[in-house]
């Protein structure tokens, strides 16, 4: 993978550079695993992270092809530890393994598959097939099943969509039945029956509810509509003076005054209950009736012959008696359809097993921090049978540090243990790690580039950092593993992502490289012996600490304090530590000529080659210089005892007492210069010679150097 920046944004954090990148702008993923993006504190290594998260603009081109921050997403980011006080994400995001996997795929099918069943299948199904829309229907007294009938009404329920069903129970009931075989039909009157019966006041309840006597009341019945249809076609064509059946003379006002004594008088004729039945069967049947229900009364009552009426009855009880098994069917098919009887059948069986974590990523997570955390990270299922994460006995996801009772540390290991997890089950390809093992001890930041490796070994990784510790442990992890680059974000200076040469990687990785470097190849990239030799003094210092030449540290210690005067012999210390043949000039320097020198011009090493080495030794003895110009100038002005006060902050101390606002102020800006109190110029502690001389930019050390000279100057 090719990640090429062509420009980011975030709030004026960025040079302007950053918003048109032509140069130091590719990151190369494709021959290594990962890409580290090395940068001091205050570069803006998180605010690039938190754009590519879309927190910002950016427009990247991966792989050829063009990305912006309003497309989707195109990597997934791993915060720092301040962005990490809550562990986000449900137990599946981190939880790998194929039988748990199997399981979350089948809960999402389960879950996803009665949704659509119960929200968009069965109600459209029951609407448009049905007419039942609502909780409560004109069917309700035709289904006797009380299961059936329950789940009919909290599915066509537009507020429940089936919320209330017990989908276990829905799924064991459905399963039970079989299929019922219907009887052959007329599918017109299937559909006019149930059209028709969903009213309430229709005329097939009419029908089926009223019991005939076949008596000469009820021929009022008849007669009743036929007064109906001659007052009908009377006011339809009550703009004719003629008859349009008999095309007489007709006076229609006085025929549709005498049509309605006659309408009232036929009502008069019935009883209550067949007054309702009559109003029902001739104004809500429709003109397209299939089973002709007026025609066949009409017929019967008038030849108070019932014959017609008995098989009109037997017939719409025989629709009426489809419409059961035809709904229930209905939900059988169309449950079968989304397959959950097999998927609710494997789920089930799945989640009788004895839950346990089966990757080897997360056995190594697992283990990884049981043995760092005194409470142990288990996997258990809960009352529902969910799969649940927990620390001790207690759940700790989607929970605030404090919660936890969990120091800082602890917190922010945990945290990114299951951030690698989840990255690896993400969709992206790329990971971002943002200053991954900040704060850790050697222990954990061991173990983490060891996990930053293992688990996203299929990703493709940038990992932003300012500690060379990761780099080293990365690459000692997984030799040839990464691709190392600068990241400088300063106005007026080379910025970008600057990538690090391969020898310098190796110089950097390797203190035997270095040391071999120091001894032979170094010599063709020097380009002032002497500001070379001073600016490698504080390293040659703390070799000859570890190799126990004592006479030649105490010789060089007299570099490092700007009160001595002492000269020492660099050239024979370099030919003594690290061989002949490199030096060709013999430097004799003491404390006072370093404070002489041209503070303007400290280069002692080619860029060319070595950019960073040459950055890194041209800090250093900027540290140097300014160090030891503070020392000389506070001891001679203020006639501090230098064998009760030796260190720089005592010297400090000893030249401005006392608690006046001006030696506080005094005192408050030296102790906080980093130039003057980096103590990894000593190398007592750490041979690592690029770090913390390169965490800082080149136009940030001028400014404190001019800070610096000044101050000194007004004593």
């Amino acid at each position: 993978m090719l990640l090429t920046i062509k420009s980011i944004a975030k709030e004026t954090i960025f040079c302007p550079e950053f918003a048109n990148l032509t140069t130091n702008n590719t990151i190369d993923i494709s021959t290594k695993k990962v890409a580290v993006i090395y940068g001091p504190n205050g570069t803006g290594k998180t605010s690039f992270s938190k754009v590519i998260s879309q927190e910002g603009e950016y427009n990247v081109d991966i792989n050829g092809a063009t990305f912006t921050n309003e497309d989707d997403k195109i990597a997934h980011v791993i915060s720092d530890q301040n962005d990490r006080n809550i562990i986000e994400g449900e137990t599946q995001d981190f939880i790998l393994g194929d039988n748990i996997k199997r399981e979350y795929e089948l809960k999402t099918l389960i879950d996803n598959s009665f949704e659509e069943l119960f929200t968009r299948t069965l109600p459209k199904t029951l609407k448009d097939n049905f007419v039942i829309k609502t909780k409560k229907t004109p069917f309700d007294d035709l289904i006797s099943d009380a299961n059936i009938k329950n789940y009919l009404s909290d599915i066509a329920n537009t507020k429940s969509k089936g919320q209330e069903i017990d989908r276990d129970e829905f799924i064991d009931y459905i399963s039970s039945l079989q299929l019922e075989n219907i009887p052959e039909h007329d599918e017109i009157k299937l559909r006019f029956f149930i059209n028709e019966y969903s009213n309430k006041a229709s005329a097939i309840r009419a029908i089926l509810e009223h019991q005939f006597a076949m008596n000469d009341d009820e021929k009022h019945i008849v007669q009743y509509e036929e007064k109906i249809d001659a007052i009908t076609i009377i006011e339809k064509y009550s703009h004719v003076t003629d008859c349009v059946v008999c095309d007489g003379n007709i006076d229609t006002d006085n025929q549709l005054k005498l049509k309605n004594q006659q309408r009232e008088y036929s009502i008069s004729k019935l009883d209550k209950t067949t007054k309702v039945i009559a109003e029902q069967i001739i104004n809500n049947t429709t003109v397209a009736d299939p089973f002709q229900i007026k025609e066949k009364l009409r017929t019967a009552l008038n030849s108070n012959d019932r014959t017609e009426i008995d098989a009109l009855t037997a017939e719409l009880l025989f629709y009426r008696g489809l419409f059961p098994p035809l709904i229930t069917n209905e939900i059988i098919q169309k449950t079968n359809q989304t397959n959950l009887t097999d998927s609710v059948t494997e789920y089930r069986e799945l989640k009788k097993e004895q839950p346990k974590f089966e990757n080897e990523d997360i056995l190594f997570i697992e283990k990884f921090l049981n043995d760092c955390l005194e409470r142990k990270i288990s996997l258990i299922r809960d009352k529902n049978g969910n799969l649940k994460l927990l620390l001790g006995d207690k759940e700790f996801l989607k929970k605030e540090r404090q919660k936890l009772n969990l120091s800082n540390g602890e917190q922010n290991f945990l945290s990114l243990a299951f951030e690698l997890l989840k990255a690896k089950n993400s969709e992206q390809e790329l990971i971002i790690l943002d200053d991954p093992i900040s704060s850790f001890d050697s222990i954990y930041k061991n173990k983490i580039a060891f996990a930053i490796l293992r688990i996203l070994s299929g990703k493709k990784t940038i990992v932003l950092t300012h500690n060379t510790d990761l780099i080293k442990l990365l690459e000692h992890q997984q030799k040839n593993s990464l691709n190392l680059y600068y990241f400088n974000n300063t106005a007026g200076e080379n910025n970008g992502f600057i990538e690090v040469n391969n020898n310098e990687v190796k110089l950097l990785l390797y203190i035997h490289e270095f040391l071999n470097f120091l001894r032979n190849d170094v010599k063709n990239e020097i380009i002032d012996e002497r500001n070379f030799i001073v600016a490698i003094s504080p390293f040659l210092r703390g070799c000859c600490q570890i190799f126990g030449l004592v006479e030649q540290k105490n010789q060089l210690t007299k570099l490092m304090h700007g009160y001595e005067t002492t000269k020492v012999n660099l050239t024979e210390i370099y030919n003594q530590v690290l061989g002949e043949g490199v030096i060709e000039q013999e430097h004799q320097l003491s404390a006072e000529d370093i404070i002489n020198f041209d503070h303007t011009n400290l280069t002692g090493l080619s860029p060319d080659n070595y950019p960073l080495l040459s950055k890194t030794l041209t800090h250093t003895l900027n540290y140097l210089f300014l160090r030891l110009s503070v020392e000389k100038k506070l001891v001679d002005t203020f006639n501090v005892n230098t064998n009760q006060h030796d260190m720089l902050t005592n010297i400090i101390s000893a030249a401005f007492k006392g608690n006046s606002e001006e030696a506080i102020s005094n005192r408050v800006f030296f102790m906080s210069r980093k130039t003057l109190l980096n103590e990894f110029n000593h190398f007592e502690m750490d041979m690592n010679i690029f770090q913390p001389a390169i965490d800082i930019s080149n136009s940030s050390l001028d400014k404190e150097k001019v800070a610096i000279l000044s101050k000194i100057a007004t004593f």
